[in-house]
């Protein structure tokens, strides 16, 4: 019997947007079997390789309404960049993702698999997963908006030191950077309730950890429920209250008294010194005097396995 070609005249279309530096770049050995799994599925495909920062994004806005399909590889920030160029285009369709950064913190929460070929084939077979989304002012973000200490690693770290070292290498530089650690004086309101103070380091995150620096009490974090987690770091005087602040969001487990964590749907920051720098998704975005943060419950949908996929490590 005659096999049946994997495209025919009505095939639909796919655009395969390609970090060709997240990780350790090791997505080469497989790219042919992944082209082949969305050819299986009946996606003619476009690959485009991103050329600079926040070209993903670019892309996706100017060409991702032309498709019927869009999947990405690369980092957590790489997924972040179409979603929002997609936003930006308007259309409205799940995304494919094949977790292949140096730090992959929203595959992992969201059980897609670290296989690239497996990812490739749930991209375009899986099943759809609502989760909330973010708005920073006019941008957006898939998982955590933070500033100051510890996390300000996620964009400083370079990429040759990630992809050599992984996760340990954003915690080298969080050790690096506490001498520098400075104080800023904010105004926060968010549930009805308006306060003050200096702080260190702060996050409005739907994540239990992030790039392996900071995670959140276990049992805390539900991603469609309309609701962030804001983790605050007030400013730190002694030695034991840095260790203390230091083990806290290393574990998860929120001994110190300097740590204020509280969950809401919208939160507004307001610097009321200089302000200090972010990170959206690990991407850095510049400081800006007042932030206003709301939650899109369930706005954001990416595909997932249909049942359990056993986890292999990258080739």
């Amino acid at each position: 019997m005659k096999k049946k070609p994997f495209l025919e005249k009505e095939s639909k279309k796919l655009l395969f947007i390609v970090n060709p530096v997240a990780g350790r770049k090791l997505f080469k050995r497989s790219f042919p079997e992944m082209i082949q799994a969305f050819m299986e599925a009946g996606y003619l495909v476009t690959t485009y390789l991103t050329q600079g920062p926040r070209d993903a994004e670019r892309y996706a806005a100017l060409c991702g309404a032309d498709y019927d399909r869009v999947v990405c590889l690369g980092g957590d920030g790489t997924f972040a960049q179409v979603v929002a160029g997609l936003r930006r285009c308007g259309k409205q369709m799940p995304v494919g993702y094949i977790p292949a950064g140096s730090s992959n913190d929203f595959g992992a929460l969201h059980g897609l698999s670290s296989n690239l070929v497996a990812a490739a084939h749930d991209a375009v077979t899986g099943q759809v997963k609502q989760v909330d989304y973010g708005v920073f002012n006019d941008a957006g973000f898939v998982y955590i908006a933070a500033f100051g200490a510890f996390i300000a690693t996620a964009y400083a770290t370079s990429q040759d030191l990630k992809n050599i070292l992984g996760r340990p290498a954003y915690f080298l530089d969080v050790m690096r950077e506490l001498p520098r650690i400075r104080a800023e004086r904010l105004r926060i309101t968010a549930n009805g309730e308006t306060f003050e103070g200096e702080y260190i380091f702060g996050a409005v995150t739907n994540n239990t950890n992030v790039s392996g620096i900071i995670s959140l009490p276990e049992g805390t974090v539900v991603t469609d429920d309309g609701q962030f987690e804001v983790v605050l770091i007030e400013k730190l005087t002694t030695l034991p209250e840095l260790s203390d602040a230091v083990y806290s969001v290393l574990t998860g487990d929120f001994i110190s008294q300097q740590i204020v964590f509280f969950h809401t749907s919208e939160v507004t920051i307001e610097f009321l010194g200089t302000p200090m720098d972010w990170t959206l998704d690990g991407e850095y975005h510049r400081g800006e005097k007042k932030i206003a943060i709301q939650n899109r419950q369930k706005a954001l949908h990416v595909f997932v396995p249909e049942g359990p996929v056993p986890e292999e490590p990258l080739p």
